[in-house]
């Protein structure tokens, strides 16, 4: 599909007096499209929101398939790195493939004392089964159909991939079994939102996410949207939540770096 301006990366900075920085991770497949709702929410709010366009999103499937999980992690790790600069902890949120990097940023012994507070709506922690001969798979079929879109608002779309590079499923598959393999590094407050209906990510990936985490979990159900809420009929009581959470969980400004 044709990829619009909101799937370029964007960001809100220059608040005089920021009520904190925000770091925000789209999904697999997707790009900033799905967040800018979020994004620009927050933003009239007083938050520095910062929301990055992953590497082999909105460009070509080819270039998804040539990408590994590590680079979209280093790209949200190196953002928040230099959003936390100077500035103390921030807060990080992702939605799908993103709150698998939301978690495993609050993993990260290096961002220790960075990162405030997390936020993740319908985190993936777990894959079809057949992910794990995806790698030679990929071989014999390059792509699927794609898993963009799972939204019960009318008219509401994702600007995503309309065919899903089965070798890039492999890279996914690791970055959640590293994800989850961690999850008890993750100390700070979590907010974690999750859909009744989830055509995408199975609810109970949330469960895992819960179950696994050693910091303080704050649970928010989603009962009218599917899995991208963030676009779905849940999107305002979803985007009211974060900012009560994040004004409680972190303080004013950033700190004082």
């Amino acid at each position: 599909m044709a990829f619009s301006e909101l799937s370029r990366p964007w960001r809100a900075r220059g608040h005089s007096n920021p009520l904190g920085r925000l770091l925000l991770c789209h999904g697999f497949t997707g790009s900033p499209q799905s967040m800018r709702p979020w994004a620009e929410d927050h933003a009239r709010r007083g938050w520095e929101v910062e929301l990055p366009l992953l590497p082999g999103h909105a460009t070509t499937e080819q270039d998804l398939a040539r990408t590994r999980w590590e680079d979209w992690y280093g790209a949200v790790r190196d953002a928040a790195l230099e959003l936390s600069e100077g500035h103390g902890p921030i807060a990080v949120g992702g939605l799908s493939m993103g709150g698998a990097l939301t978690l495993a940023l609050a993993e990260d012994p290096a961002l220790e004392g960075r990162i405030g507070a997390i936020i993740a709506v319908n985190p993936g922690m777990t894959v079809p089964s057949v992910a794990a001969i995806a790698r030679p798979l990929s071989r014999l079929v390059p792509t699927l159909p794609g898993i963009g879109s799972d939204v019960a608002l009318p008219g509401a779309t994702e600007e995503a991939y309309a065919r899903l590079p089965v070798r890039a499923v492999a890279e996914l598959r690791a970055l959640f079994r590293a994800t989850r393999r961690n999850l008890g590094a993750v100390q700070v407050p979590l907010l974690l939102a999750t859909s009744r209906t989830d055509h995408t990510v199975p609810p109970t990936d949330s469960d895992i996410v819960a179950a696994g985490v050693t910091g303080p979990v704050e649970r928010l159900s989603l009962p009218c949207s599917y899995h991208l809420a963030t676009l779905d009929h849940d999107a305002e009581l979803l985007f009211d939540a974060s900012d009560r959470f994040l004004r409680a969980h972190l303080p004013r400004g950033g700190g004082d770096g």
